[in-house]
């Protein structure tokens, strides 16, 4: 039988506390919540309740998570376009290849090194995001 734990009354508060919330971390998030925590002088426990109770209390309680979710997905869809954009270059080189003719070569490889950049920049965006950096 699972251990039943009593409900805990912290001395400033009137009202005692008996709903639990248990999260769980893989060894990189738990490792973010450990160094935000003893940064903040706090244990990871009561730093994670006072985050979620500060973004519960917020105006727009959704906002943080809202906010997070479209920025990824927004660099997300940047990337699918890029992607895209991409492969329409590799259709244009099949036929500029196959005719044997390439107008203005510098300004293709001009072209071809910006989409390349922003195709990097949107992965390095993505990838910064996701792992909380």
């Amino acid at each position: 039988m699972p251990q039943q734990f009593a409900p805990r009354r912290r001395l400033r508060d009137k009202q005692l506390r008996e709903h639990r919330v248990h999260p769980r971390y893989n060894d990189d998030e738990f490792a973010l919540v450990q160094k935000a925590a003893a940064l903040s002088r706090m244990q990871p426990g009561g730093y994670v309740a006072e985050c979620a109770l500060a973004a519960a209390r917020a105006d727009d309680p959704t906002a943080t998570v809202a906010d997070y979710r479209a920025m990824v997905q927004t660099l997300m869809a940047a990337n699918r376009q890029l992607g895209g954009i991409g492969n329409n270059l590799n259709q244009l080189t099949w036929h500029l290849n196959k005719d044997g003719a390439w107008p203005h070569p510098d300004t293709v490889q001009r072209l071809l090194e910006r989409v390349e950049t922003s195709i990097a920049e949107v992965d390095t965006a993505v990838a910064q995001i996701t792992e909380g950096r």
